[in-house]
């Protein structure tokens, strides 16, 4: 178990609080006193790599089968967002809200995600080098594939009345989803809650309420140069990992103070060796490491930065009186992320690929060298779906007894002796 602290102090703003700069966390509004701690959930982004965190909420349903909303606050990036908007718009059994989840990741293919023939990715290139060609670069597309398909599969699937129906009448408190704004560069936290709850300004992190709808979706699951920006209001969004330093704190600003973060990567795990090459590396390699940089660094930053500030308030004397004035609080968080490398499961699936997909990545030879970690992302195959379900089911049971401890709110209020 982690715990965290947040100073903050008001100020004029219209934000309303002002952030001192002491760490990653802020705090938007009084949370626990003394009573019953708000469980925030966050899921972060990575693709077809999301299907991981509907495996561990699937053992989470299990060990509390009669849960109903075991997490007021829910906060999603990318595809996390994906799964924190299908739960929160769910069924009032929390177990019957994540088997819909599993369904829905079971059900998808890459033809239900995005345009993978020949003649579409020829066009996407075709408009790149038309764009060089006239000088018109302003003109030229922002992403390889067209992902229509998914905005259709969501309107179908996803149930928005039912997510506003959930907050108004149950026991949901708010939901986020965060995009980055091209134009900007803010990473933007569109969240729908309770009225008592306002928004926050923190540096280029912002919390705007509003109704969530499908573009709030594909916006924060549009990774940059694969899918296509999306417009809301006046500007244009991608992926909400992009440029997100901070992901646990959404959550802290709608209310949470124990927080359970279900990751995507096994960063902690992984140990890389430098190999001789003889050859330059090309643009979907290039490309795999920048955004595995995005999605994979972020949270371990995030949660390594909150140790830090743990370790510092455990061994230090913070007395009562500097704590209230401040604000500071501790905040429990739970970190559940998978136990193998996705790309050695993703490296059995990557024949599933669409033909251009597999070429344009370099995966259509043998041995492959490079690009699987690209792939996975978008590798939403029903196989590599399944398999990526049961890793997160396994490991959310590896950890079944601190999973126990995160939802016991006996003793679970802390605060500074």
């Amino acid at each position: 178990m982690l715990f965290s602290a947040e100073v903050v102090a008001p100020h004029s703003g219209e934000a309303g609080w002002e952030v001192l700069d002491l760490s990653s966390w802020f705090l938007a509004h009084g949370a626990c006193d003394g009573g019953v701690m708000t469980a925030g959930l966050i899921l972060t982004g990575g693709g077809a790599r999301g299907a991981y965190q509907a495996g561990v909420l699937k053992a989470i349903a299990e060990q509390f089968p009669d849960f109903h909303y075991p997490f007021p606050v829910i906060c999603g990036s990318s595809a996390g967002a994906l799964n924190a908007v299908g739960l929160s718009a769910g069924g009032e059994i929390f177990r019957h809200s994540v088997e819909h989840l599993e369904r829905l990741w079971l059900q998808l293919s890459s033809d239900t995600v995005y345009h993978a023939n020949y003649w579409a990715m020829a066009k996407s290139v075709g408009q790149f080098v038309k764009g060089f060609m006239s000088g018109a670069g302003i003109d030229v597309p922002g992403s390889l594939l067209d992902n229509t398909p998914l905005r259709d599969f969501l309107i179908q699937e996803v149930d928005f009345n039912r997510l506003s129906e959930n907050i108004e009448q149950r026991d949901i408190r708010a939901v986020s989803v965060t995009a980055c704004g091209y134009r900007s560069g803010q990473s933007v936290s569109f969240f729908q809650g309770e009225s008592d709850i306002k928004g926050w300004r923190s540096g280029q992190r912002i919390g705007v309420p509003t109704r969530l709808g499908i573009d709030h979706l594909m916006a924060s699951s549009a990774i940059p140069t694969l899918f296509p920006p999306v417009r809301i209001n006046r500007e244009y969004f991608g992926d909400g990992v992009m440029r997100n330093m901070a992901p646990l704190s959404p959550a802290v600003h709608l209310g949470a103070d124990r927080i359970l973060v279900v990751g995507v990567s096994a960063n902690k795990i992984v140990r890389n060796e430098r190999k001789s090459t003889h050859s330059v590396p090309k643009l979907p390699h290039i490309l795999e490491h920048l955004i595995n940089g995005m999605f994979i660094d972020i949270v371990e930053h995030d949660v390594d930065r909150v140790a830090l500030i743990n370790a510092i308030l455990t061994h230090s004397d913070v007395p009562q009186k500097v704590a209230d004035e401040f604000g500071l609080r501790y905040i429990e968080t739970l970190v559940i992320s998978p136990s193998k490398p996705i790309d050695e499961i993703a490296i059995h699936h990557v024949k599933a690929l669409p033909g251009p997909v597999r070429q344009f990545f370099g995966l259509n030879k043998e041995p492959i060298e490079g690009g699987v970690s690209l792939a996975s992302y978008l590798l939403f195959e029903s196989e590599f779906m399944r398999d990526l379900i049961a890793l997160g089911y396994q490991d959310a049971k590896r950890q079944a007894k601190e999973i126990d401890l995160f939802f016991d709110h006996e003793g679970q209020s802390k605060k500074i002796a």
